[in-house]
């Protein structure tokens, strides 16, 4: 206030020189983000509203963006309609307290808007907190970046609450939220739009402190239990899987700071269910919900120190860790399990290189988080390649070498195109350029299902019954046969809650399920035994070499097998040939005898 005070008598001084009458002052605190160094800046906004003509100004920084300065105008117009007031009656002169930096971006929007509705309407304003957010014409705030950074310099100048947008709940920005609230001790609230924020920048509503909560009730205990089988299923290898999951899930858990134990406290609960979800039959979606809490605990787990090195050391562990993973034979018992993890090892060699882009291109702590989130991904991917390898390598069977797939995994890879550039297309085309067509086909049929976000306009009947039938056609091994089930588990769902998208959800993994199982069929049929040189080669890195070159050595011996009949034919015609000529040549002679003899018999 005691610079406020003087700013305030020194306009006044001034309007009434350009003949202007002051009708309100406010001013707010509002965080900015110095990108350069990724650090958080807590400035104020001064305005003095006057009569005028609808202009609008914003001085104090050394340049001011055009995103600032629209952000201004729209919300001294959102202020002026909140209060049924024409904004052209009025002048709007903002100052911002930083002074010899440029300052761009829209995030003040929610800011501006706060002060010129105290200064037109004489409601004071707390200042005990800041807030960001865009404003929108109709009021309601927007999303913005950087908040890591920004509850940082709130909680350096002291400040008690800070007013967020609303997010949607589990979001990523949702777990920023979250846990920049618990690092800097300083409550988040959510508001979704004017009149909210207001409550609280008045005093009118009190800050509580923002829960972090993902949990949702599956209704496990109307859930039957999953019955389906199929041809050569190795079950057990299935649950070996899913604990691994669960086991690595629940150490990260068990890793989370303190300072987080309320969302540590909702992660137990989740896997708790998760838990029983797998009891009942349905252990891919059990994984599967384990697998997608992991990268959310793994960001929690190592957010004590938010710095470019420090995630870029964590980015290069988890990279080397992806290197490192070598599959084991390729036989005809264990083929699905190789491929499996063959398919989640680049997934995350992929996504680990996605988090060293990401963190590469970060302007903000926020996009340090987001790339340590982005590295449990990819970490979660490799440990269950990991696990997937141990598995294969402990299964009985013949070592194995497929052939005869390019031409098929080539057609399933254009066809997938269409969707654009995903995870599993661009994994599937690497596995094609390598010659892994098993992998590749995989890959392929993930990207077809998964990249067309575009679902059929069905309704609930036609849903179920194609389902049902995609389920019946799902029974070749063991992906097709837990895919299945997890579509059962969302067909269950749709039971109980008639929510739609959760028999959207059951088509597509219906349909990846059928897909899954007629590549198996294909694949498998491929099978060439390896003889005993071939059976100490690793199905990666040499895969294009081993199909190449078995393609080749066929070629061979087609062309060698006919030319041993063509030649074995003309050898036995040969034989006849010379059999047959003794034996006429002595019947010609023969014959003459006997002419020579009728012929003497009649002389006499």
């Amino acid at each position: 206030m005691k610079i406020f005070l003087p700013m305030v008598l020194v306009s006044i001084f001034i309007f009434q020189i350009m003949n202007a009458t002051l009708v309100g002052s406010a001013y707010i605190y509002a965080p900015a983000v110095l990108t350069s160094v990724n650090k958080g800046s807590l400035t104020i906004f001064y305005l003095n509203v006057t009569t005028g003509n609808g202009n609008i100004s914003i001085s104090g920084p050394s340049s001011v963006g055009s995103s600032t300065l629209q952000s201004a105008e729209e919300g001294a117009a959102y202020a002026c309609s909140y209060l049924g007031l024409n904004k052209s009656d009025y002048n709007f002169y903002y100052t911002i307290s930083d002074k010899n930096v440029s300052v761009s971006g829209p995030s003040g929007g929610l800011a501006f808007t706060l002060d010129a509705i105290s200064a037109l309407s004489h409601k004071p304003l707390l200042h005990d907190f800041t807030l960001t957010g865009t404003i929108n014409l109709d009021g309601t705030v927007g999303p913005i970046g950087g908040i890591y950074d920004k509850v940082a310099a709130a909680k350096q100048h002291g400040l008690v609450f800070m007013l967020v947008p609303h997010v949607e709940n589990g979001s990523m920005q949702d777990l920023i939220y979250y846990l920049a609230q618990q690092t800097f001790n300083i409550p988040l609230v959510e508001v979704a739009n004017v009149s909210q924020a207001m409550q609280f920048a008045t005093g009118a509503s009190s800050p509580t402190w923002l829960n972090y909560s993902i949990y949702s009730n599956y209704y496990v205990n109307e859930l039957p239990y999953a019955n389906l089988t199929c041809e050569n299923c190795y079950l057990g290898s299935f649950q070996n899987l899913t604990s691994f999951t669960f086991n690595f899930t629940n150490n990260t858990i068990e890793n989370i700071p303190n300072n987080y134990y309320g969302a540590k406290s909702v992660f137990e609960k989740d896997m708790s269910e998760y838990a029983s979800i797998a009891q009942k039959g349905y252990l891919y979606t059990a994984a599967d919900f384990s697998f997608l809490l992991f990268p959310q605990a793994f960001m929690l787990e190592h957010s004590s120190n938010v710095t470019n090195a420090s995630a870029s050391s964590l980015i290069s562990n988890v990279s080397s860790f992806c290197s490192s993973l070598v599959p084991p034979q390729l036989t005809n018992t264990n083929y699905e399990y190789v491929i499996g993890g063959e398919l989640r090892q680049e997934f995350g060699s992929i996504t680990a290189g996605n988090a060293a882009t990401m963190l590469n291109e970060s302007e903000t702590s926020d996009g340090i988080l987001e790339s340590i989130y982005t590295a449990g991904e990819a970490y979660g991917w490799c440990l269950a390649a990991q696990d997937m390898y141990s598995i294969a390598s402990n299964m009985s069977g013949r070592p194995v070498i497929s052939s005869g797939l390019e031409p098929y995994a080539s057609e399933l890879i254009n066809s997938a195109s269409k969707y654009g550039s995903n995870l599993y297309s661009q994994s599937a085309l690497n596995f094609y350029n390598e010659g892994n067509y098993p992998a590749a086909i995989y890959s392929a049929t993930y990207a077809k299902i998964f990249g067309n976000s575009v679902m059929p306009n069905y309704n609930a009947s036609q849903y179920l019954a194609i389902e049902s039938k995609l389920i019946g056609n799902s029974t070749y091994g063991i992906w097709p046969n837990q895919f299945a089930k997890s579509s059962q588990f969302y067909m269950q769902e749709y039971y109980i809650t008639k929510n739609l998208s959760d028999l959207q959800a059951a088509y597509s993994l219906a349909l990846l399920a059928s897909n899954l199982s007629s590549a198996n069929k294909l694949i498998s049929n491929s099978f060439v035994y390896a003889n005993a040189s071939t059976s100490s080669l690793q199905c990666t890195g040499i895969s294009s070499q081993v199909t190449e070159l078995s393609n080749q050595v066929q070629q061979i011996y087609s062309i060698l097998f006919v030319m041993v009949i063509i030649l074995f034919a003309i050898l036995v015609i040969l034989l006849v040939y010379l059999i047959k000529l003794p034996c006429q040549t002595v019947q010609k002679i023969a014959e003459n005898k006997n002419i020579i003899k009728k012929a003497s018999n009649k002389r006499r």
